[in-house]
């Protein structure tokens, strides 16, 4: 319930500030609807048959130079189970080069660190430390709006007497909105 009100306060505030922004100002903010796919022991032991979960996801980044963005990412995926819900959560930070830039098409290719949070339904979650790297690529709407595809992958550095695998790979594919101000 907090997660899509907070997700539905994030587009409000996003698209009141849309008339405002400018495609070269150093701050953006994304909003994502993400289709989310393990591949570890969740996805591969067939008594839990985990397979593609949905999700949302946001980032923010600041522009250090023309082409460096350092960057924050959330992500959540929610995926039913053999066994009951399992939900990840990724917090990332990153370092991303902007690989293309043209008038409007921005390529984006980042690599990061952060945690990766695995919550079994009714179980405490488990943490660990995760890196991550992939793509962004924003294709312009509109001066300071971008239409985002976000492919990543995550790998937490999990126990496998918790959640089967020592490698826990997880691969969000997200679609949203980023905006500059």
């Amino acid at each position: 319930m907090f997660a899509r009100a907070l997700t539905a306060a994030l587009v409000a505030a996003a698209f009141a500030a849309a008339p405002a922004l400018a495609q070269d100002r150093p701050v953006s903010l994304e909003v994502r609807g993400i289709a989310m796919t393990p591949t570890f022991g969740i996805a591969d032991n067939d008594r839990v048959g985990a397979d593609i979960g949905l999700g949302f996801g946001a980032g923010l980044a600041y522009r250090v130079s023309p082409t460096v963005r350092l960057m924050a990412d959330y992500d959540a995926g929610f995926h039913d189970t053999n066994i009951g819900d399992v939900n990840t959560y990724h917090y990332m930070a990153k370092l991303g080069v902007d690989v293309v830039r043209t008038g409007k098409v921005t390529v984006t290719l980042n690599a990061g660190a952060g945690m990766l949070s695995i919550k079994p339904d009714g179980a405490d979650a488990f943490n660990y430390f995760a890196i991550n790297a992939g793509a962004k690529i924003g294709i312009a709407l509109s001066p300071g709006v971008e239409f985002l595809l976000s492919p990543q992958g995550d790998i937490g550095f999990t126990d496998d007497t918790e959640v089967l695998t020592s490698a826990s790979w997880i691969w969000p594919f997200g679609v949203g909105l980023r905006f500059a101000f």
